[in-house]
C-alpha cells in the first residue's frame, strides 16, 4: 500500500473529499463506501480523508465501515470542513486525539492576515491546488513559506469520480509531529 522513500513510509491520499454530498447518504452504507474503496483503488491512493461540511461524525462512520468490511483496502481519515472567520478549514482527526488543521482553498479576503494572526498557530497546511477552485499559488506559496505550512493538493471531490483527481504523497507522521501541540480531539477549534 505504501513506499518507502529516505526513511519515510509515504502514502498517496487526497484530505479533502466530500462523501456525504458525493454519494447522499445521510447515514453511510456497505454499498456505497464499497464504491468510494474502489475509486480509491482505481485511481492508485492509499486513502482519503472524508470532511464533509461541518459532518465529523460521517467520517468516522465510513472509518468504520472499511475497518470492519474492508480491512487494509483503504487508509480513511475522519474530517471535516468548518467555517471560521469567513475561511474553510479542514480538520483531520488522527489517532491519539490528534487534530490537523488546514486551510481549504483560501480566501484572500480583507480579513485574511488578521484571521491568519489570530489562527496561525492552529493552521498546520495549506491547500494550492484544489479540484473545485482556482487558487492563487505564488500567494499561497508565499504564506506557507511564512507560517511553516504543509501544502497540499486535494480534490475538494463532491462526486465519487472526482476522488483523488488531486492528492499527495506524504508521510502521515509528518502531520503528527506539526499538530502536537494542538490535540484535543474532534470538536472545531
Amino acid at each position: 500500500m505504501s513506499e518507502r522513500k529516505s526513511g519515510e513510509l509515504k502514502i498517496k491520499i487526497d484530505l479533502h473529499t466530500h462523501c456525504l454530498e458525493s454519494t447522499g447518504d445521510s447515514i453511510p452504507k456497505i454499498e456505497t463506501v464499497k464504491k468510494i474503496v474502489e475509486r480509491i483503488k482505481e485511481r492508485g491512493l492509499d486513502g482519503i480523508a472524508v470532511t464533509d461540511h461541518d459532518k465529523k461524525d460521517y467520517g468516522f462512520r465510513v472509518k468504520e465501515i472499511v475497518d470492519l468490511h474492508f480491512p487494509g483496502e483503504a487508509i480513511i481519515i475522519p474530517g471535516q470542513e468548518i467555517s471560521l472567520h469567513r475561511q474553510h478549514v479542514v480538520e483531520l482527526f488522527l489517532d491519539q486525539n490528534a487534530v490537523f488543521r488546514f486551510l481549504a482553498h483560501p480566501f484572500f479576503g480583507s480579513n485574511f492576515d488578521t484571521f491568519l494572526k489570530e489562527e496561525g498557530d492552529k493552521i498546520h497546511g495549506v491547500e494550492i491546488k484544489n479540484g473545485a477552485w482556482q487558487l492563487q499559488e505564488a500567494r499561497i506559496e508565499a504564506l506557507a513559506e511564512e507560517y511553516n505550512l504543509i501544502i497540499f493538493e486535494n480534490s475538494d471531490a463532491h462526486s465519487i469520480r472526482e476522488i483523488g483527481y488531486h492528492y499527495n504523497e506524504i508521510d502521515l507522521e509528518e502531520l503528527y509531529e506539526r499538530c502536537k501541540g494542538t490535540r484535543g480531539g474532534p470538536g472545531g477549534l
